[in-house]
């Protein structure tokens, strides 16, 4: 017989190819195996690659490098977002206690993560952790006549620990969270940052300020001018280089940063903006805008319906940042007024109340959805307070002797900036005043400048 591949004769057998031409199939057998192999490793590398980018992207990538805007800070700082969660500030359910909540970002699953008799504020999510400033009663020492924390605890609610303890101005209710650092006001008005864990305590500038706004790349600030009574606003460095005036002799309110322009308030509430070293200012919306916020090339802020017509009902307006729309769009109509509206991915944060309650919601930027946070009866709980007095009342009349027992006082009041209080409104805090309200707009306002402070 002869062999099928190249016809040289073989002797008769099970084998159809000569010796040679054996040799050579298995050569490419073999050849084959080893491309199939190399193509199979190649695909699993990928595939691994892959994992591991995804992997770290869920774990890292979706990890707040700045832990809050300025607009929120500037609105008090009650939430704030990382991930799938949005973290929040409320009291409990009988506005005994303030404390901190997560809720997902679609709204479901609220978490309470921490409970405190001091107000919390400004709250920043960075990393695994959260970084907030504890307020306490006032003690009137000749020491320290407020006692004010620093804390940071991981974002299960555990490990909460005090990196700063009364260290700080105790008129500084703003921290920032950025570049692994937390920026604060001093004891002596200056700039400072610490290390997240607290320690490393340094001077970022000597300029004597009582504001602070921070971005990732700069500082915004107030700063009186010499031989004046005026207070002008600068921009500086992160590193505390550079100081100049954002406009020259100029005081600018409700500061946002977006990108190199800086959006902002005049005496007037009208909305204007600047491009950060332009030295111009462009006017945005001519309208009175209170407790400006920013977030995704649009301005957040609280005015009246139609004050002109003597409408006062107070609304949450949004707007572009670049004015193409001059009619501003109404996200949500409020039943009072809210002291702040903070912007959260996809929601604005607020507080509201009525006749017989009072609330904190999320509503839809675009005002499609809300969701309720926290909301209190007042009728509900006069009755159980009631209700607890006669208990007492009767408990001791059956007892014939009561040892005294010692009690906090007020310890359902906070004495700076509470959310919420049992009596239907919200406090006046004149130290974090984001708006000077006059006696037309306090309802809007709700807060008092100081002369240092600015918005």
């Amino acid at each position: 017989m002869n062999c099928t591949k190249c016809g040289k004769e073989i002797p008769d057998g099970e084998n159809t190819l000569c010796k040679e031409c054996q040799k050579k199939e298995s050569k490419k057998e073999k050849s084959g195996e080893g491309k199939k192999n190399n193509v199979i490793i190649i695909i699993i590398a990928i595939i691994v690659i892959l994992a591991l980018l995804v992997g770290g992207y869920l774990l890292f990538g979706r990890n707040n490098k700045i832990g809050n805007s300025i607009g929120n800070i500037r609105n008090y700082g009650y939430s704030c977002t990382q991930g799938n969660w949005i973290y929040y500030v409320a009291p409990n359910e009988d506005s005994s206690k303030i404390g901190i909540y997560k809720v997902k970002t679609n709204g479901s699953d609220k978490k309470e993560l921490y409970m405190s008799d001091a107000d919390i504020l400004s709250l920043n999510v960075c990393g695994n952790y959260l970084y907030f400033i504890g307020v306490g009663a006032e003690i009137f020492t000749e020491e320290d006549e407020v006692d004010n924390k620093i804390y940071r605890m991981k974002l299960n609610g555990s490990d909460l620990q005090v990196i700063n303890d009364n260290e700080f101005n105790n008129n500084c209710y703003e921290i920032y969270v950025i570049n692994n650092s937390v920026y604060y006001i001093g004891v002596d008005a200056n700039i400072y940052k610490m290390k997240l864990d607290g320690s490393d305590k340094t001077v970022v500038t000597e300029n004597g300020t009582g504001y602070l706004g921070i971005t990732k790349d700069s500082i915004i600030y107030n700063k009186m001018e010499e031989n004046s009574s005026d207070y002008v606003t600068y921009i500086m460095n992160i590193d505390g280089s550079n100081e100049r005036p954002i406009l020259e002799g100029k005081r600018l309110y409700s500061v946002n940063v977006e990108k190199d322009y800086i959006y902002y308030t005049n005496e007037d509430k009208q909305i204007y903006k600047t491009k950060i070293d332009s030295g111009n200012e462009e006017l945005v919306l001519d309208t009175t805008a209170y407790n400006l916020n920013l977030k995704d090339n649009y301005l957040y802020y609280l005015n009246y319906l139609d004050f002109e017509n003597e409408d006062l009902t107070v609304c949450i307006f949004r707007i572009k940042t670049d004015g193409s729309s001059q009619e501003p769009e109404k996200v949500k109509t409020l039943e009072t007024y809210s002291s702040f509206i903070d912007v959260v991915g996809n929601w604005v944060v607020y507080l509201d109340s009525t006749d017989n309650s009072a609330y904190i919601k999320m509503v839809k930027v675009d005002g499609s959805k809300e969701e309720e946070l926290f909301s209190l009866n007042y009728d509900e709980q006069n009755v159980e307070e009631n209700q607890d007095a006669v208990s007492n009342e009767t408990t001791e009349g059956n007892t014939e002797t009561t040892e005294p027992v010692e009690t906090p006082e007020n310890t359902n009041e906070v004495d700076t900036n509470t959310v919420v209080d049992t009596n239907n409104t919200t406090s006046d805090t004149n130290n974090v005043s984001n708006e000077t309200a006059d006696t037309n707009t306090a309802a809007v306002a709700n807060e008092t400048s100081t002369e240092n402070t600015v918005q």
